[in-house]
């Protein structure tokens, strides 16, 4: 056991946690994705302005391999191991595809798990400092610790190092990562202390994960001591949902359906499309819950009820594993204060299955 750990309160919500393994302790909030050679390693890249390309791994040994010795810094847990990474850098790689978003724009890490994602500014993204590594202390990257491929982002916690990457995707506004949704670290920025231990300098330019307003969910129980966060407007409404985590026994498949404010319509679609989720289906619907309607006085005190109001709809038929990040995603583009009538509903429904017509692939595949 490493010595000065310091769990938070939300540790027990880990898929896997080894203090004691070697050269790094091993922190998975989520199932570890299947193996892959590097051969078989793939980056869906996406620039703001360009179309989505799938990049091989021979693809990527046109780049020049650079190691870099660097601490990775867990403020969360308290921890910090300094190792030798070999890897490309993320800047030459953006550069070579030529992928790119707007000078104060970000872009977006996805993990191969299809759940766990993060983001950087576009400044921080482009610091030589910032490796996808493949090697660790001269050897091959352990899957355990996000081989074959990892991104490694060293003035940052280590969070940020997004694990076995699979996608990049370039945005115009912040893509919010999950670890701020779920309220589990406000910001991404070390503290004074863990920087001047490692004499560490942040990147010029625009930091990305600016301070969270109070609208976002962020409970007091999930954020380490060490990190101020803000007050949240209701506690543990996502931990509940990430307690659901589906058994043998239950469908594979959901569909979310939402029921929100039609001038949220943007909002909501830019909140799923940062969570990595491009497929749904939205329209312009009619209905009441509990406010009824609209009622007001006319001048002779006659009432009068606007009986349904105008509502954006949205199907979205996802993995169940992905379920948490869509709920946070569209809890935080919509909700406007709490018990704010009107801010809108989300359904949860099970799918037995899916057939994608054109192929004849189901499940998971024809989504």
């Amino acid at each position: 056991m490493r010595e000065g750990i310091v769990p938070p309160k939300f540790a027990d919500k880990f898929f896997r946690i080894d203090f004691e393994a070697a050269p790094l302790p091993i922190l998975c909030l989520y199932p570890i994705p299947p193996c892959l050679a590097l051969e078989e390693v793939t980056l869906d890249l996406c620039g703001f302005e360009q179309h989505p390309r799938l990049i091989s791994w021979s693809m990527l040994q046109e780049l020049p391999r650079v190691k870099l010795k660097t601490p990775l810094i867990c403020q969360i847990f308290n921890w910090a191991e300094e190792v030798e990474w070999e890897g490309i850098r993320l800047a030459d790689l953006l550069d070579l595809f030529k992928i790119d978003t707007q000078p104060d724009g970000y872009f977006a890490f996805y993990s191969r798990d299809r759940v766990f994602f993060e983001g950087l500014s576009r400044d921080e993204a482009r610091d030589p400092r910032v490796l996808l590594a493949y090697g660790l202390n001269g050897a091959p990257l352990p899957e355990v610790h996000g081989g074959p491929l990892r991104l490694v982002v060293p003035f940052l916690q280590g969070y940020k190092s997004v694990k076995w990457v699979g996608s990049i995707h370039a945005f115009r506004h912040d893509p919010v990562g999950i670890k701020r949704l779920l309220g589990q670290s406000p910001a991404g920025r070390l503290n004074d202390k863990w920087r001047a231990q490692y004499q560490i300098l942040p990147p010029a330019g625009k930091t990305g994960d600016p301070l969270p307003v109070q609208s976002e969910i962020a409970p007091p129980s999930s954020v380490p001591v060490a990190i101020p966060a803000p007050e949240p407007p209701v506690a543990g409404e996502i931990e509940s949902v990430r307690k659901k985590k589906p058994s043998p026994r239950q469908s594979t498949l959901k569909e979310v359906i939402a029921l929100v404010r039609p001038g949220k319509q943007a909002a909501t679609r830019q909140a799923l499309e940062a969570a990595g989720i491009y497929s749904y289906t939205t329209a312009t619907v009619l209905g009441r819950s509990r406010q009824r309607g609209l009622r007001f006085q006319q001048e002779e005190e006659a009432p009068v009820a606007i009986k349904f109001l105008p509502k954006q709809y949205f199907s979205i038929v996802i993995e169940a594993i992905r379920l948490p990040a869509v709920i946070a995603a569209l809890m935080k583009a919509n909700r406007t204060g709490k018990g704010a009538y009107g801010d809108g509903k989300i359904f949860v429904v099970d799918i037995d299955d899916a057939v994608r017509i054109s192929s004849g692939e189901q499940g998971g595949e024809a989504i």
